[in-house]
Protein backbone atom coordinates (compact mmCIF):
# COMPACT_ATOMS: atom_id res chain seq x y z
CA UNK A 1 0.00 0.00 0.00
CA UNK A 2 0.99 3.50 -0.64
CA UNK A 3 1.47 5.11 2.50
CA UNK A 4 2.11 8.50 0.86
CA UNK A 5 -1.27 8.34 -0.91
CA UNK A 6 -2.83 6.99 2.27
CA UNK A 7 -1.82 10.01 4.42
CA UNK A 8 -2.46 12.44 1.68
CA UNK A 9 -6.01 11.51 2.06
CA UNK A 10 -6.03 11.64 6.02
CA UNK A 11 -4.15 15.37 5.69
CA UNK A 12 -7.49 16.41 3.41
CA UNK A 13 -10.13 14.93 5.51
CA UNK A 14 -8.38 16.98 8.66
CA UNK A 15 -8.13 19.99 6.59
CA UNK A 16 -11.63 19.59 5.68
CA UNK A 17 -12.37 19.09 10.05
CA UNK A 18 -10.79 22.01 10.36
CA UNK A 19 -12.96 24.49 8.29
CA UNK A 20 -16.30 22.49 9.42
CA UNK A 21 -15.39 23.08 13.15
CA UNK A 22 -14.75 26.55 12.22
CA UNK A 23 -18.28 27.28 10.42
CA UNK A 24 -20.21 24.99 13.21
CA UNK A 25 -18.29 27.74 15.41
CA UNK A 26 -19.12 30.80 13.44
CA UNK A 27 -22.78 29.32 12.74
CA UNK A 28 -23.94 27.54 15.96
CA UNK A 29 -28.02 26.71 15.49
CA UNK A 30 -27.92 27.34 12.05
CA UNK A 31 -25.41 24.46 11.83
CA UNK A 32 -27.61 22.41 13.81
CA UNK A 33 -30.62 23.44 11.62
CA UNK A 34 -28.92 22.67 8.88
CA UNK A 35 -27.98 18.90 10.22
CA UNK A 36 -32.10 18.15 10.85
CA UNK A 37 -32.83 19.52 7.33
CA UNK A 38 -29.88 17.16 5.64
CA UNK A 39 -31.55 14.27 7.52
CA UNK A 40 -32.35 11.56 5.30
CA UNK A 41 -30.29 12.56 2.08
CA UNK A 42 -27.25 10.52 3.36
CA UNK A 43 -26.67 6.08 3.50
CA UNK A 44 -30.62 4.83 3.74
CA UNK A 45 -31.31 4.36 7.46
CA UNK A 46 -31.78 0.16 5.67
CA UNK A 47 -27.80 -0.01 5.22
CA UNK A 48 -26.67 2.00 8.91
CA UNK A 49 -25.53 -0.21 11.44
CA UNK A 50 -23.83 -0.08 14.46
CA UNK A 51 -21.34 -2.99 16.31
CA UNK A 52 -22.72 -3.50 19.84
CA UNK A 53 -19.40 -3.23 20.83
CA UNK A 54 -19.18 0.69 21.17
CA UNK A 55 -21.41 -0.47 24.32
CA UNK A 56 -19.65 -3.36 25.44
CA UNK A 57 -18.31 -1.62 28.84
CA UNK A 58 -22.13 -0.29 29.49
CA UNK A 59 -23.31 -3.45 28.80
CA UNK A 60 -20.60 -5.49 30.57
CA UNK A 61 -19.73 -9.21 29.32
CA UNK A 62 -22.08 -11.10 32.01
CA UNK A 63 -25.02 -12.98 31.69
CA UNK A 64 -27.20 -11.84 34.97
CA UNK A 65 -30.39 -10.36 34.80
CA UNK A 66 -28.57 -6.92 35.41
CA UNK A 67 -26.63 -7.03 32.42
CA UNK A 68 -29.56 -8.34 29.81
CA UNK A 69 -31.36 -4.73 31.24
CA UNK A 70 -28.80 -2.61 30.20
CA UNK A 71 -28.22 -4.51 26.79
CA UNK A 72 -32.13 -4.11 26.63
CA UNK A 73 -31.41 -0.12 27.58
CA UNK A 74 -29.08 0.05 24.42
CA UNK A 75 -31.43 -1.23 22.26
CA UNK A 76 -34.33 0.45 23.26
CA UNK A 77 -32.43 3.71 22.97
CA UNK A 78 -30.54 2.85 19.60
CA UNK A 79 -34.46 2.10 18.22
CA UNK A 80 -35.12 5.67 19.67
CA UNK A 81 -32.11 7.28 17.93
CA UNK A 82 -33.20 6.07 14.28
CA UNK A 83 -31.26 2.71 14.07
CA UNK A 84 -32.57 -0.35 12.45
CA UNK A 85 -29.79 -2.86 12.76
CA UNK A 86 -27.28 -3.32 15.01
CA UNK A 87 -24.10 -6.12 14.89
CA UNK A 88 -23.92 -8.46 17.90
CA UNK A 89 -20.31 -9.77 19.34
CA UNK A 90 -21.83 -11.60 21.90
CA UNK A 91 -25.57 -12.58 22.74
CA UNK A 92 -24.92 -11.80 26.96
CA UNK A 93 -26.11 -15.11 27.65
CA UNK A 94 -30.05 -15.62 25.80
CA UNK A 95 -30.68 -18.31 23.34
CA UNK A 96 -30.82 -16.67 19.78
CA UNK A 97 -34.48 -17.19 19.84
CA UNK A 98 -34.53 -14.66 23.10
CA UNK A 99 -32.60 -12.54 22.00
CA UNK A 100 -34.37 -11.95 18.16
CA UNK A 101 -37.58 -11.37 20.26
CA UNK A 102 -35.59 -8.72 21.82
CA UNK A 103 -34.58 -7.02 19.06
CA UNK A 104 -37.67 -7.66 17.40
CA UNK A 105 -39.47 -5.61 20.59
CA UNK A 106 -37.78 -3.24 19.73
CA UNK A 107 -38.00 -2.57 15.65
CA UNK A 108 -34.50 -3.90 15.06
CA UNK A 109 -32.99 -6.26 12.52
CA UNK A 110 -29.18 -8.30 13.17
CA UNK A 111 -27.36 -7.00 9.71
CA UNK A 112 -24.55 -8.90 10.89
CA UNK A 113 -22.62 -10.46 14.10
CA UNK A 114 -19.11 -11.22 14.99
CA UNK A 115 -18.74 -14.07 16.42
CA UNK A 116 -15.70 -16.69 17.16
CA UNK A 117 -14.86 -18.94 13.54
CA UNK A 118 -12.43 -20.29 14.87
CA UNK A 119 -8.82 -21.29 13.49
CA UNK A 120 -6.87 -24.18 11.69
CA UNK A 121 -5.56 -25.23 15.21
CA UNK A 122 -8.50 -24.13 17.06
CA UNK A 123 -11.95 -24.93 15.57
CA UNK A 124 -14.94 -24.16 16.88
CA UNK A 125 -18.57 -25.99 16.54
CA UNK A 126 -19.64 -23.80 13.08
CA UNK A 127 -23.11 -25.66 12.58
CA UNK A 128 -24.10 -24.37 16.00
CA UNK A 129 -23.09 -20.60 14.72
CA UNK A 130 -25.20 -21.42 11.48
CA UNK A 131 -28.12 -22.90 13.26
CA UNK A 132 -27.79 -19.46 15.47
CA UNK A 133 -27.39 -17.54 12.35
CA UNK A 134 -30.80 -18.89 11.13
CA UNK A 135 -32.98 -18.00 14.36
CA UNK A 136 -30.74 -14.32 14.68
CA UNK A 137 -32.05 -13.54 10.73
CA UNK A 138 -28.02 -13.60 10.26
CA UNK A 139 -26.67 -13.76 6.47
CA UNK A 140 -23.13 -11.60 7.21
CA UNK A 141 -20.93 -13.17 9.71
CA UNK A 142 -17.67 -13.82 11.11
CA UNK A 143 -14.67 -13.05 14.19
CA UNK A 144 -14.06 -10.18 15.07
CA UNK A 145 -10.72 -10.03 14.09
CA UNK A 146 -8.13 -12.14 12.47
CA UNK A 147 -4.77 -14.33 14.41
CA UNK A 148 -1.83 -12.05 14.03
CA UNK A 149 0.09 -14.22 12.17
CA UNK A 150 3.58 -14.16 11.50
CA UNK A 151 4.28 -17.01 8.73
CA UNK A 152 2.87 -16.42 4.90
CA UNK A 153 2.43 -20.16 5.64
CA UNK A 154 0.18 -19.48 8.29
CA UNK A 155 -1.88 -16.64 6.59
CA UNK A 156 -2.35 -19.12 3.56
CA UNK A 157 -3.66 -21.79 5.54
CA UNK A 158 -5.76 -19.39 7.71
CA UNK A 159 -7.61 -18.43 4.74
CA UNK A 160 -8.38 -21.45 3.01
CA UNK A 161 -9.92 -22.42 6.56
CA UNK A 162 -12.10 -19.69 5.92
CA UNK A 163 -12.89 -20.61 2.52
CA UNK A 164 -14.68 -23.99 3.68
CA UNK A 165 -16.18 -22.73 5.96
CA UNK A 166 -17.72 -19.70 3.81
CA UNK A 167 -18.55 -22.51 1.59
CA UNK A 168 -20.34 -24.19 4.28
CA UNK A 169 -22.23 -20.98 5.14
CA UNK A 170 -23.06 -20.10 1.30
CA UNK A 171 -24.67 -23.47 0.64
CA UNK A 172 -27.08 -22.51 3.79
CA UNK A 173 -27.81 -18.55 2.65
CA UNK A 174 -24.90 -17.31 4.58
CA UNK A 175 -22.35 -15.33 3.86
CA UNK A 176 -18.90 -15.35 5.92
CA UNK A 177 -17.18 -12.15 5.96
CA UNK A 178 -13.55 -10.81 7.40
CA UNK A 179 -12.81 -7.96 9.08
CA UNK A 180 -9.94 -6.42 9.61
CA UNK A 181 -7.37 -4.59 11.93
CA UNK A 182 -4.04 -2.70 11.25
CA UNK A 183 -1.96 -6.13 11.10
CA UNK A 184 -3.39 -7.70 7.70
CA UNK A 185 -1.49 -4.41 6.23
CA UNK A 186 1.47 -4.17 8.48
CA UNK A 187 2.54 -8.01 7.12
CA UNK A 188 4.26 -8.07 4.38
CA UNK A 189 5.90 -11.01 2.37
CA UNK A 190 7.31 -9.52 -0.45
CA UNK A 191 4.63 -7.91 -2.25
CA UNK A 192 1.76 -9.16 -0.75
CA UNK A 193 0.03 -8.19 2.45
CA UNK A 194 -1.64 -10.43 4.57
CA UNK A 195 -4.64 -8.96 3.91
CA UNK A 196 -3.75 -9.87 0.16
CA UNK A 197 -3.22 -13.46 0.96
CA UNK A 198 -6.93 -13.72 2.24
CA UNK A 199 -8.07 -12.06 -0.42
CA UNK A 200 -5.97 -14.37 -3.39
CA UNK A 201 -6.74 -17.52 -0.95
CA UNK A 202 -10.40 -16.96 -0.72
CA UNK A 203 -13.09 -18.02 -2.97
CA UNK A 204 -15.46 -14.62 -3.78
CA UNK A 205 -18.41 -16.30 -3.77
CA UNK A 206 -17.64 -17.82 0.05
CA UNK A 207 -15.92 -14.69 1.78
CA UNK A 208 -16.45 -11.52 1.82
CA UNK A 209 -14.78 -8.91 3.67
CA UNK A 210 -15.74 -5.70 5.88
CA UNK A 211 -13.48 -3.19 6.12
CA UNK A 212 -12.84 -1.51 9.59
CA UNK A 213 -11.62 1.72 8.14
CA UNK A 214 -9.95 3.37 10.86
CA UNK A 215 -7.70 -0.06 11.30
CA UNK A 216 -7.02 -0.03 7.60
CA UNK A 217 -6.14 3.54 7.80
CA UNK A 218 -3.64 2.90 10.82
CA UNK A 219 -2.34 0.22 9.03
CA UNK A 220 -1.10 2.17 6.27
CA UNK A 221 -3.90 1.51 3.98
CA UNK A 222 -5.57 3.74 1.58
CA UNK A 223 -9.24 2.42 1.74
CA UNK A 224 -10.05 4.10 -2.05
CA UNK A 225 -6.99 2.06 -3.33
CA UNK A 226 -8.32 -1.26 -1.49
CA UNK A 227 -12.04 -0.48 -3.45
CA UNK A 228 -10.19 0.15 -6.30
CA UNK A 229 -8.07 -3.26 -6.37
CA UNK A 230 -11.00 -5.31 -4.44
CA UNK A 231 -14.27 -3.77 -6.11
CA UNK A 232 -17.08 -6.08 -4.53
CA UNK A 233 -15.16 -8.00 -2.77
CA UNK A 234 -15.55 -5.35 0.04
CA UNK A 235 -19.41 -5.62 1.38
CA UNK A 236 -19.50 -3.87 4.41
CA UNK A 237 -17.54 -1.04 6.31
CA UNK A 238 -17.07 -0.37 9.77
CA UNK A 239 -17.09 3.31 10.22
CA UNK A 240 -14.82 4.76 12.81
CA UNK A 241 -12.88 7.48 12.72
CA UNK A 242 -9.49 8.82 14.11
CA UNK A 243 -8.12 11.78 15.81
CA UNK A 244 -6.79 14.30 14.44
CA UNK A 245 -2.94 15.10 15.69
CA UNK A 246 0.15 13.06 15.31
CA UNK A 247 -0.22 9.06 13.33
CA UNK A 248 -2.15 7.55 14.24
CA UNK A 249 -4.97 9.13 16.33
CA UNK A 250 -7.08 7.55 18.36
CA UNK A 251 -10.60 6.30 17.44
CA UNK A 252 -12.42 9.18 17.46
CA UNK A 253 -16.86 9.96 17.50
CA UNK A 254 -17.54 9.24 13.63
CA UNK A 255 -17.50 12.47 11.82
CA UNK A 256 -15.37 14.15 14.34
CA UNK A 257 -11.90 12.59 12.78
CA UNK A 258 -9.81 13.39 9.66
CA UNK A 259 -11.16 9.96 7.41
CA UNK A 260 -12.56 11.51 4.44
CA UNK A 261 -15.51 8.92 4.76
CA UNK A 262 -17.54 10.68 1.63
CA UNK A 263 -14.42 9.80 -0.44
CA UNK A 264 -14.22 6.26 0.32
CA UNK A 265 -17.91 5.58 0.14
CA UNK A 266 -17.99 6.90 -3.22
CA UNK A 267 -14.84 4.58 -4.13
CA UNK A 268 -16.76 1.65 -3.97
CA UNK A 269 -17.44 -0.86 -6.71
CA UNK A 270 -19.67 -2.65 -5.90
CA UNK A 271 -22.82 -2.73 -3.11
CA UNK A 272 -21.73 -2.30 0.07
CA UNK A 273 -24.71 -3.60 2.11
CA UNK A 274 -24.16 -1.98 5.65
CA UNK A 275 -22.23 1.17 7.16
CA UNK A 276 -21.06 0.32 10.53
CA UNK A 277 -20.76 2.94 13.38
CA UNK A 278 -17.81 1.57 16.06
CA UNK A 279 -16.08 3.35 18.01
CA UNK A 280 -14.43 0.97 20.64
CA UNK A 281 -14.46 1.20 24.24
CA UNK A 282 -12.62 3.47 26.01
CA UNK A 283 -12.44 1.54 29.50
CA UNK A 284 -11.92 3.39 32.24
CA UNK A 285 -12.64 6.55 31.09
CA UNK A 286 -15.67 7.98 32.73
CA UNK A 287 -15.46 11.10 29.82
CA UNK A 288 -16.42 8.11 26.86
CA UNK A 289 -19.86 8.21 26.28
CA UNK A 290 -20.71 5.44 23.74
CA UNK A 291 -24.94 7.04 23.40
CA UNK A 292 -23.02 10.16 22.21
CA UNK A 293 -20.78 8.29 19.73
CA UNK A 294 -23.80 6.41 18.92
CA UNK A 295 -26.08 9.23 17.99
CA UNK A 296 -23.66 11.08 16.59
CA UNK A 297 -22.65 8.18 14.28
CA UNK A 298 -25.99 7.71 12.98
CA UNK A 299 -26.72 11.32 12.27
CA UNK A 300 -23.23 11.78 10.64
CA UNK A 301 -24.68 8.67 8.11
CA UNK A 302 -28.09 9.63 7.86
CA UNK A 303 -26.72 13.24 6.25
CA UNK A 304 -23.53 12.28 4.47
CA UNK A 305 -23.43 12.54 0.59
CA UNK A 306 -21.01 11.13 -1.86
Amino acid sequence: MKNSRSRGRIVRGLVAVALTTCLTLATGSAATAQAADCAGRGVPTSKISIQLWTFAEYIGFGADPATIARLEEVLRRLSEMGYRNVEPFTLSGLSAEDYRALLDKYGLEASARHVNVGTPTTPVDFEQILRENKALGIKFFGSGGTPNYATEAEWIAYAEYLNELGELARRRGQTLMVHNHNWEFERVFGDRTAFDILMEHTDPRNVVFQVDLYWATRGGADPVELLERYGNRIQLFHVKDMAAGPFPGRIEIVGEGIIDFPEVFAASQGPVRSYVVEHDPRFGDPTFDPFEAAEKGFNYLDCVTY
